[in-house]
């Protein structure tokens, strides 16, 4: 779907027209009195184009309720131009249309119709909004696609195309990813033919580097949980076991868009290790002890527990290579989806005001999430009875999402946050590109 910029014009011409109203107003009728927060209400219908209405957004996250709420109206019609007055949350809601609208067709024979076009009235920064659509797809592009299509060196290979927008990609292989001592991310791969990559991506800073933001993404393209495999219905849908990858990569696809507006001195770095979690000959074990890139080891106690494995070795490698600051991003832990659903992701931060800044990065986009505790007795379960300095699991469901968080705390001593979007990543089968706008509106607006 295309995005139309520019005022509102020849609206009455769109197909489908999305009007706001506001309860207890005069202009309140039968058909918008029952009307809930970021839903879509048919008004009427004619020859000169039909007629919608929504609730005023209260927020951005309503906002991009309403936009996928008309695409999905504007589907059900058959309406191929959209138009939408002016709100004040007006850029969420154009991007999550733009979402909504763009049906990914590359694996089927014949594409599904969508909307052709969007115009929405007073957009408030064209070309952020721009940019960020590009992420958000290109996020969703990695995810959706499937484990015998994306694999870490097709993961690799699509990083590179963010070459052509002005980033330095480098990709590690195996001989590297163990010459630099990632024993984690190696032990996780090593049941997989294809062996591990470790994607780095930098945006340079403008001037001298005062500053480097590393964002780390998890990159398991497939995991069957290893020799602690997952049962059926459990290992279905792995293939977005690398959606933390997707949204970092995403996320620097628009601020590749955006590189004038970083600021000076600003170095962005995305860091994805990525591997696929198999069984074979070569595979870990359950009680086998590895080494990770900062010198502690680490017992594997459960192989299905492998995102913060090469995580870890990602961290310490950013940390070494002189990031300031580090958000790490991965659909970690099941544990995470019990506590907070799907629409929430787990936010856990050893700094208060890196925290705050990304929850501002979040509510302006229109995502969720929510602080945790980086509760520190809880590391014990994972510091005793092992000959190791951690395991990686301690087999017990409770807090498993703040003991995840505390394991990678332990290979980072710089300031730090974890995002868990277990769940996130995913809605009704398609990849949502959760958390590109949260990363970008973090760096843009809080470095």
């Amino acid at each position: 779907m295309q995005l139309v910029m520019g005022p509102l014009e020849g609206a009455q011409a769109a197909d489908l027209t999305l009007t706001f109203v506001t309860p207890g107003t005069a202009e309140e009728g039968r058909l918008t009195r029952d009307l809930k927060p970021g839903k879509v209400a048919l008004l009427s219908r004619g020859e000169s184009g039909d007629v919608a209405a929504a609730l005023t957004p209260e927020d951005a996250g309503q906002a991009r309720e309403v936009g996928a709420a008309l695409v999905k109206l504007a589907n059900d019609l058959g309406a191929a131009s959209l138009a939408v007055e002016a709100s004040g949350y007006g850029d969420a809601l154009a991007l999550a249309a733009l979402a909504a609208g763009r049906r990914d067709a590359r694996y089927r024979g014949k594409a599904r119709p969508a909307p052709a076009s969007l115009t929405v009235q007073g957009l408030a920064d064209g070309a952020r909004l721009e940019a960020l659509a590009a992420g958000v797809q290109f996020a969703r592009d990695l995810v959706n696609a499937p484990a015998n299509v994306l694999n870490p060196a097709t993961l690799a290979r699509e990083a590179r195309r963010l070459e052509g927008h002005g980033a330095d990609v480098d990709i590690w292989d195996s001989s590297e990813i163990e010459a630099r001592g990632m024993g984690l991310l190696a032990a996780v791969a090593a049941g997989s033919a294809t062996g591990p990559r470790l994607i780095r991506v930098t945006l340079p800073a403008r001037g001298e580097v005062t500053r480097v933001i590393a964002l780390v993404g998890k990159g398991v393209t497939f995991d069957t949980g290893g020799y602690s495999i997952k049962p059926a219905a459990g290992m279905y849908g792995m293939k977005n076991d690398m959606g933390g990858a997707g949204t970092v990569l995403g996320a620097m696809r628009a601020l590749a868009g955006l590189r004038d507006r970083l600021p000076q001195g600003l170095e962005v770095r995305a860091y994805v290790p990525a591997a696929e979690n198999m069984v074979g000959p070569h595979a870990m074990r359950p009680g086998d002890i590895y080494r990770a890139a900062n010198g502690k080891t680490v017992e594997v106690v459960n192989t299905d527990a492998e995102g913060r494995l090469i995580l870890a070795d990602a961290l310490a490698v950013a940390e070494g290579e002189g990031a300031t600051e580090i958000v790490d991003v991965a659909t970690l832990t099941g544990a995470k989806m019990i506590a907070l659903g799907a629409d929430i992701a787990g936010l856990f931060a050893s700094d208060a005001d890196l925290a705050a800044r990304l929850r501002a990065g979040a509510e302006a986009a229109g995502e969720y999430v929510w602080e945790l505790p980086l509760h520190a007795p809880y590391l014990k379960a994972f510091q005793k009875e092992t000959l190791a300095d951690l395991r990686n699991s301690d087999l017990a469901p409770q807090g498993g999402s703040i003991k995840a968080a505390l394991f990678l705390q332990e290979f980072v001593t710089r300031p730090w946050a974890h995002l868990d979007i277990a769940g996130n990543a995913q809605e009704g089968g398609e990849a949502t590109g959760w958390g590109v706008g949260t990363l970008v509106g973090y760096v843009l607006n809080g470095a």
